[in-house]
């Protein structure tokens, strides 16, 4: 991975499992690489490892769905001073369906680390808000997922943002 980062943080279903999914380019900039090996431990241990991973790769932002079992990471990583992007059901819903474009259209890398290859072959879509979401009551974790799909569309929307002309008059 090369240059800016995004990160997403989930928990799982259980709080057995967090994840830490950073998402960037790949050194050649044709595909977003998604890398699981920032973390995958226990919920507990999830905020000091983030702050030491924002101190160190000062990201375009973290992002984490609040409406989830993530919902308390919000608090406890604005306490330690970083700043959340937390995600509405629309943003949700965006962001998996260009999770998938991206998949489908080869666009998207991964490392193929364990837990978030199995959670990709368990994934299963559900229902929100007339479009669908990565349903997160699998037997297998899908923190992994959930934190890469997070980290993906945050990446995405700073790279529209800091296209040239955005802010064009």
């Amino acid at each position: 991975m090369s240059g800016e980062v995004a990160f997403g943080a989930a928990i799982s279903e259980d709080r057995k499992h967090g994840s830490i999914v950073a998402a960037g380019r790949e050194r050649d900039g044709s595909r977003i690489l998604v890398d699981l090996d920032p973390f995958y431990d226990h919920p507990r241990l999830l905020v000091p490892r983030m702050e030491a991973l924002y101190a160190k790769h000062d990201p375009v932002c973290v992002v984490v769905n609040p409406k989830s079992q993530s919902a308390t990471l919000v608090k406890a990583l604005a306490d330690v001073g970083i700043v959340v992007v937390q995600m509405s059901v629309e943003d949700v819903i965006v962001a998996h369906a260009e999770f998938l474009d991206l998949v489908h259209d080869g666009h998207l890398a991964h490392l193929d680390q364990p837990p978030l290859t199995a959670a990709v072959r368990a994934a299963q879509q559900r229902p929100l808000a007339g479009a669908k979401a990565w349903d997160p009551k699998m037997p297998a974790d899908q923190s992994p997922l959930v934190a890469a799909t997070g980290a993906v569309w945050g990446f995405r929307r700073w790279e529209e943002l800091a296209q040239p002309g955005v802010w064009a008059i």
